[in-house]
This record gives C-alpha cells, sequence and structure tokens, in this order.
C-alpha cells in the first residue's frame, strides 16, 4: 500500500510502492552430487551471512530517530533537503529441491499356460411350458329389451278463468311539510312536518284455475329376448414344469503359473535454481542535496522536462514550471530508478545527465 503525502522538514515526502519481482527459476540437472549439495548449502550460508551484514547496516542507519540537524557531509553554498529513500533490497540465488529422491516401480508381468477345463455353459434350471386355454359354445337366453310402462291420456284436464286482486304499491307511512295528527321538527330544514298515511294499490289480474284434474291409463309392455350362443372357456390356460439338466463343455483355459512382481528403480533428487530479491532495509528519512531556490531557473526546468518526456514521462509540456505534472513526472521516475523521492534532487539531474552548473 503506498502512503499518503507528508510535509516533513525542507522536503515534501510521497510514499514510493516497490514491487516484488517474480522469481526466476532455471532448470538444473537432475543429477546432483553430494558435493554439489555442499557447495550449495555453503553458498546459501553465505548468502545468508552476506544478508545479515546488509541488515545489520541498515539498521545501523537508519537506528537513530531524527536526522542531524546539518547534513554530516554538507558543503558550503549547496542546499538539502530530508527526502525518503526507497526500501533496500538484495538479489538472492538459492538453490532448492523441488522434487524429493523417489523410486520407480516396474511391474514384470505373470506367465500363464493353457489348460483343458470344464466350464459349466447352463445350469440345472426348471423349464415352464405354457399349454393355451381350450374353450366351448354355450347357449344362452338374453333380455334384448327390457320391460317398460306407460301413461296413456284418457281424459284432459279442465280449466277455468278467475279474476284476481293482487296488491301493486303497499301501504306506507311518509313525512310531509305541514300540520297533522302526528307531528315533528325535520332537522335538517326546521319545517313542522307531519305524518301521512299513503294506501296501498291493487290491480286485477286473471289466471287459470284447474277444476279437474286429467285422467291417465298405465299401459304395460313386456321384455323382448333372445337366445345367443356365445364361446366360453372350458380349460383355463396353464404352465407345466419341466426339470432340466446342466449342460458342460471343454474349453482351453489361460492360467497364471508366475505371478507378476515390482522391480524398484532408484530415481535421484531434482534441484531448481531459484532468483528472488529479499528486503534488508525499510524505507527511511535522509539528507539530499538539492538545486537551491537561485539554482531553480526556467531554462533548468526546461532541460528536467524534456529529458522526462524523452524517456516517456507525462510532465504535462514543457513550459518551465515546476506544476503538479513535472512534479509527478519527477516522482515516478524517483521510483523506477530506486532514488530518494519528495522533491527535485542533484542525483535526479545526474540520473537524467543535466549538469547543475551548466544548467545555470
Amino acid at each position: 500500500m503506498c502512503s499518503k503525502p507528508a510535509v516533513i522538514g525542507l522536503g515534501v515526502l510521497l510514499g514510493a510502492c516497490v514491487p516484488v519481482s517474480t522469481p526466476n527459476t532455471a532448470q538444473i540437472p537432475p543429477e546432483y552430487t553430494a558435493k554439489e549439495g555442499r557447495i550449495s548449502s555453503l553458498e546459501s550460508a553465505l548468502a545468508d551471512a552476506m544478508i545479515e551484514i546488509e541488515k545489520m547496516k541498515a539498521r545501523t542507519v537508519s537506528s537513530g530517530d531524527e536526522l542531524p540537524a546539518i547534513p554530516p557531509n554538507a558543503e558550503t553554498g549547496r542546499c538539502y533537503a530530508r527526502m525518503l529513500l526507497p526500501p533496500a533490497y538484495v538479489d538472492r540465488v538459492e538453490t532448492r529441491m523441488v522434487k524429493e529422491a523417489s523410486e520407480r516401480l516396474e511391474t514384470v508381468p505373470a506367465s500363464f499356460a493353457w489348460f483343458d477345463e470344464q466350464v459349466l455353459v447352463s445350469e440345472e434350471h426348471v423349464r415352464l411350458t405354457v399349454v393355451p386355454a381350450t374353450y366351448k359354445w354355450l347357449e344362452e337366453r338374453t333380455e334384448v329389451l327390457p320391460a317398460r310402462s306407460q301413461q296413456v291420456l284418457l281424459t284432459p284436464a279442465e280449466y277455468k278463468t278467475v279474476m284476481e286482486e293482487v296488491i301493486v304499491t303497499p301501504e306506507e307511512l311518509v313525512w310531509q311539510p305541514g300540520r297533522g295528527e302526528i307531528e315533528k321538527i325535520d332537522e335538517e330544514s326546521g319545517e313542522i312536518v307531519h305524518q301521512r298515511r299513503i294506501p296501498a294499490k291493487y290491480k286485477q289480474i286473471s289466471k287459470q284455475v284447474l277444476v279437474a284434474p286429467a285422467q291417465y291409463r298405465k299401459e304395460v309392455t313386456p321384455p323382448v329376448y333372445e337366445t345367443l350362443r356365445k364361446r366360453v372357456v372350458d380349460v383355463p390356460e396353464h404352465t407345466i414344469e419341466e426339470l432340466v439338466p446342466a449342460k458342460y463343455k471343454t474349453v482351453k483355459v489361460q492360467r497364471e503359473t508366475v505371478p507378476s512382481r515390482e522391480v524398484r528403480h532408484p530415481i535421484a533428487p531434482v534441484y531448481k535454481r531459484f532468483t528472488y530479491r529479499e528486503k534488508v532495509a525499510d524505507a527511511r528519512l535522509d539528507w539530499r542535496m538539492i538545486p537551491c531556490e537561485r539554482e531553480l531557473s526556467k531554462e533548468l526546468v526546461y532541460s528536467v522536462q524534456r529529458a522526462l518526456r524523452a524517456k516517456g514521462y507525462d510532465t504535462g509540456g514543457v513550459d518551465g514550471v515546476l506544476g503538479k505534472y513535472t512534479l509527478a513526472a519527477i516522482h515516478d521516475f524517483q521510483k523506477s530508478q530506486g532514488l530518494a523521492t519528495g522533491r527535485l534532487s542533484v542525483e535526479v539531474l545526474e540520473t537524467l545527465g543535466i549538469p547543475l552548473l551548466a544548467a545555470q
């Protein structure tokens, strides 16, 4: 994770992210003798010792909580600033075993010979034989039409027309404005209303009235029968069980005479050489020489912008102004070269090939 920008002392410090390179592997011959293994072990021990020495140096340099107020090697007339040095790494090569010693198993096949042998073709079993059913003809008297009855009209019914009054509107009581026997005050209008009886309304209708019902006679028709001839089962279908003996035949069969066996062949271990980077010191603050304000001319900034653009960094134009795009390009260049970050330093100018005195 990159740290956020912070202002410390005279320099603007920007956090740097250091990518971790992917180990490069190279295959070494699988035949790795004991002498070569001893040499590889000593080389690894020596590399560990060198790394520990570098770590101790880095800890010794960065053990102080604060930098001295003045750079120890300061020159008269030069300007300095606290800048952030990136973490220190060392390249390390280590030989590791990627595949332990093992054995290859070789299977020697078994030996076989041919023999005569009686084999079972079919086992003893019960065979079932199906005997089909037998049929016979029978005559049977069957009812074709059932008995039925019907009503025969003898005398029709007699009716007469009569008149009858039916109610159309029932009698009702309504409240109307004015005085009467039963009175009250209307709550909505405040008027005196009385109750009036409206009589019911009737009308006359004619209807048919039965005088004498109709006379009927019941007539019954007997059922109709027919003699039919049909086929029925005489003896139903059934099965007969029959025992069938087993059958055998002589065949040639192959039998194992010598069983298979395994032969073990040893396989030497496999080693690979790994190259990787190991961090030996964390990022720390240190004094770095920077161009003084009198030296930070437009011509110097022009030279820096042109050099950075030639290396593919976006400075936002070549205008001689140390703006945010130019500062960001300087920061990216410092990270890529492993230089101290925070602001434009003399070592950036030297790396870009811009002499400070010539730039003035």
